[in-house]
């Protein structure tokens, strides 16, 4: 992708809207029709004759809103708010300034007539503290994962593997609905692949979160909303059939007087190949000492699934009670072939095998939970009580067979190992308006987690195999947080508003070998404050300023000793000393939003990472690597992000992202410094034709990114989506391509050291041909909010 190119495609994301013509403003307040208070962020939009849309917008603190139209007609103004029933209103602009006055909306089952509704809402939004990307409305989605979805959602990069980072950090917290779930703590790019795209309604992307967040996720909080809580009997079937993968998704939801009901399932088949041609040079004394080649083939199909039930209960007007659980279960394999030469300095050849891995991550994991949500006296003071139950277990065997190049067998390997987790969490959240102006938030948490990991390896000659004690125990390790936070939030005149927070965090941790030496146990407590500053310039545009400490610690996955020898030149293992990482970050966030016609989101970002949880890569004479996460380095990262959605005529609209990062290492121990800068930018296209057919087109391309050791190559995913809507039958046919000009996306990781030099080449083989057929049955729906446990204060980072 040359220069100009991308030149062109950032000036078509931030310049079209500088082609807007005069337009004739709306305005209108938005009421609670019982307390007479104003409704904030209800979505206002306006549809023409034809159902499609013309402007939207969101309503402010104050229940006020302004829509803009280009030219007087026929219009109807809907109204739609969670809890709340669907207002319509038909208007026609007589005037350059109308004001429509007050909208009274009623509580659901107050009897106003129902209304059947087609998500309309822009791909793309800007609320307080937050952009959100409405998955619900990408027609290419459809038959596709979670991971697809993060793909497309602004300040997010997912790379060919499923790993999810955020300007460059994969230190974050993934959240679904709100809440934790152990799964996605232990593998992020697993669990993401067993979430189907059809049950997303949005993603939120929180980059400065506030003291009411755990402090756990140096670089922010992901948030996945799904459809829940449907008004009668509501569901949906989704089949979906292609090369790379098969996926069967039934959804089903229903109300029914004081009880609403939703289970969402997900069966999934997912193949996965990549070939690695791996060279590594070794130096002793700045000479060559060693050269290393491999050449690893990976083919493997991984069967999973999940699903989700929500019951709940609402007795009162004021209260309401969830109660929910899911279950994840799946098998993993990770298998390869492996061809291993290592050579002297002169070319001759000291040691030559061909290797046979037989691995896979099997797992049966749930999150139970149960919360119960009270309104009390005044408008808007409530209290919150969360719970949650985490159990899961699960197993991360390997086998190896080594033989010549004759292919006799000469040495073999196994490791068992079996992890099982358990997790315990309590929530208590209240919100208390102290005036029209200012709010108080306050609440306290308490997290004890259990997890033992034992592992028994036995080696020798095939047929022979003998314990190795050394490499064989169990560990136990048991983690308790204890938080609180109070938070002072004002809505002060002139369109300014302030939060200030603090939250208190205490940890306590120890780990416990039965036979090893080496038990550890520590605890410390962490201060973190939050701020957030903006000002509303005018109702189109929105400045603010926020900083936020955060804080990653390590977890089990990091610092358990066992050692993955499934490469015996290439080991991993856990890193007992690990200690967690402290996150200083300060963002300045601009906001234009035209309702339909226009949206651009711009954030400048300075970030300051001290004893930064690193992978540390080191070689030893026998020509093995070992990997493992230290604390060896600060890290400095600054950055602009842009991200911008254009309606260009009422059926073409265009959107995209637009990351621009610095990164800089520094480490005093290792004498390290390294700097570079990383890019990334997609585009989003979509096209509505006549006869209910649409295209979309999305287009990511990811430039050079730098780690401490070394850097990553560029790499690139692009697709194609047509669908075609019956709505008589209910049924949404979409035909799907991936990446179908390359036969396998490229990409290189590099490390450099004193030590040694090497280069991995990597070949993700992803190009796929995919049919979806989506069918929905039941009446109109209308989703409903729940309150739910939210641990986000555990790494998730994928350890690869």
């Amino acid at each position: 992708m040359n220069r100009s190119f991308c030149a062109y495609l950032f000036a078509c994301l931030v310049g079209l809207p500088f082609l807007a013509i005069a337009q004739q403003n709306i305005r209108g307040r938005i009421t609670d029709s019982a307390t007479r208070k104003p409704v904030p962020y209800v979505t206002i939009t306006l549809l023409n004759s034809k159902k499609e849309i013309v402007s939207n917008t969101f309503s402010n603190e104050e229940g006020g809103f302004k829509l803009q139209i280009e030219k007087p007609e026929t219009l109807t103004l809907e109204v739609t708010s969670v809890g709340y029933a669907i207002r319509e209103l038909s208007i026609k602009p007589t005037s350059n300034n109308i004001d429509i006055g007050e909208i009274l909306l009623a509580t659901t089952g107050t009897g106003l007539t129902e209304v059947t509704v087609t998500a309309r809402k822009k791909l793309i939004e800007l609320r307080p503290g937050m952009l959100v990307y409405n998955a619900e409305n990408d027609i290419s989605n459809k038959g596709n994962t979670a991971a697809d979805v993060l793909r497309k959602t602004p300040i997010l990069n997912v790379d060919a593997q499923g790993n999810v980072t955020m300007r460059g950090s994969a230190n974050l917290k993934i959240l679904i609905n709100g809440k934790y779930s152990g799964q996605i703590a232990r593998s992020p790019a697993d669990a993401l692949n067993m979430i189907p795209a059809e049950n997303i309604k949005s993603v939120e992307v929180i980059t400065t979160p506030s003291a009411k967040y755990d402090a756990e996720g140096a670089a922010g909080v992901i948030n996945i909303i799904t459809k829940k809580g449907y008004r009668d009997l509501n569901g949906a079937l989704e089949l979906s059939l292609g090369n790379m993968e098969q996926m069967f998704n039934p959804r089903i939801s229903a109300v029914k007087d004081k009880w609403n009901f939703s289970l969402h399932g997900h069966l999934h088949r997912l193949r996965r190949k990549e070939n690695v041609i791996n060279n590594r040079t070794q130096f002793e004394n700045d000479t060559t000492s060693l050269l290393l080649s491999q050449f690893v083939e990976k083919d493997n199909a991984a069967p999973h699934g999940s699903v989700d039930i929500v019951v709940g209960y609402t007795p009162d007007s004021a209260t309401e009670i969830t109660y929910g659980m899911n279950l994840w279960f799946g098998r993993w394999p990770d298998n390869s072939n492996i061809n291993t030469t290592v050579k002297a300095p002169d070319g001759s050849v000291q040691e030559q095998y061909l290797q046979t891995l037989k691995s896979h991550h099997g797992y049966l994991s749930s999150d139970i939970n149960l919360s119960v949500n009270r309104k009390l006296k005044r408008p808007g003071q409530e209290i919150t009580f969360l719970a949650q139950f985490s159990p899961s277990s699960g197993r991360e065997p390997y086998k190896l067979l080594q033989s010549d190049m004759h292919s006799e067998p000469f040495y073999a390997e196994e490791n068992s190992n079996n992890i099982r987790n358990r997790e315990w969490t309590l929530q208590l959240d209240y919100v208390h308006p102290l005036s029209k102006t200012f709010s108080i938030e306050s609440g306290a948490k308490l997290i004890a987690r259990k997890v033992s990991n034992e592992y028994r390896v036995v080696a020798g000659e095939p047929g022979s195999l003998e314990p190795v004690d050394d490499r064989s125990d169990r560990f136990d390790y048991t983690q308790h947080v204890a938080a609180g936070y109070l938070m002072l939030k004002a809505n002060l005149d002139g369109g300014w508003y302030a939060e200030g927070g603090a939250r208190h965090e205490y940890t306590d941790y120890n780990g416990e070998f039965e036979q090893a030496a080496g038990d550890f146990k520590s605890n410390f407590s962490n201060f973190v404050p939050t701020a957030t500053i903006s000002k509303k310039i005018s109702e189109d545009h929105h400045l603010a300023l926020s900083y936020t400490q955060r804080i990653t610690r390590p977890y089990v996955w990091d610092l358990s000793p066992n050692t993955n020898a499934g490469d015996p030149k290439n080991i991993e293992t856990g890193n007992p000393d690990l200690e967690p990482e402290i996150a200083h970050q300060v963002e300045l966030t601009y906001g234009w939003n035209k309702g339909a016609a226009f949206f651009l989101n711009s954030s400048l970002f300075w970030k300051k990472t001290g004893d930064a949880i690193v992978d540390f890569t080191t070689t030893d004479a026998e020509g093995v690597s070992t990997t493992m996460k230290q604390n060896l380095a600060g890290n400095t990262t600054m950055g602009l992000n842009f991200s911008s959605s254009v309606t260009i005529s009422p059926s073409w609209s265009v959107n995209g992202n637009l990351n621009i990062n610095h990164l800089e290492y520094n480490s005093d121990a290792l004498r390290i410094s390294r700097e570079g800068w990383a890019a990334d930018i997609d585009v989003n296209t979509t096209i509505r034709m006549q006869r209910n057919y649409s295209l979309q087109v999305f287009a990511d391309y990811n430039s050079r990114s730098v780690s401490m050791q070394g850097f990553r190559t560029y790499n690139y995913y692009y697709a194609f989506a047509a669908k075609k809507n019956l709505p008589e039958q209910k049924l949404t046919l979409t035909l799907s391509a991936v990446n179908p000009f390359s036969s396998y996306v490229p990409q290189s990781v590099i490390k450099h050291t004193a030590d040694f030099y090497s280069v991995a080449e990597n070949r993700f083989f992803s190009r796929a041909v995919k049919f979806t057929v989506n069918w929905e049955f039941g009446g109109a729906s209308r989703s409903r909010e729940r309150k739910k446990v939210s641990n986000d204060d555990v790494n998730s980072e994928f350890r690869q």
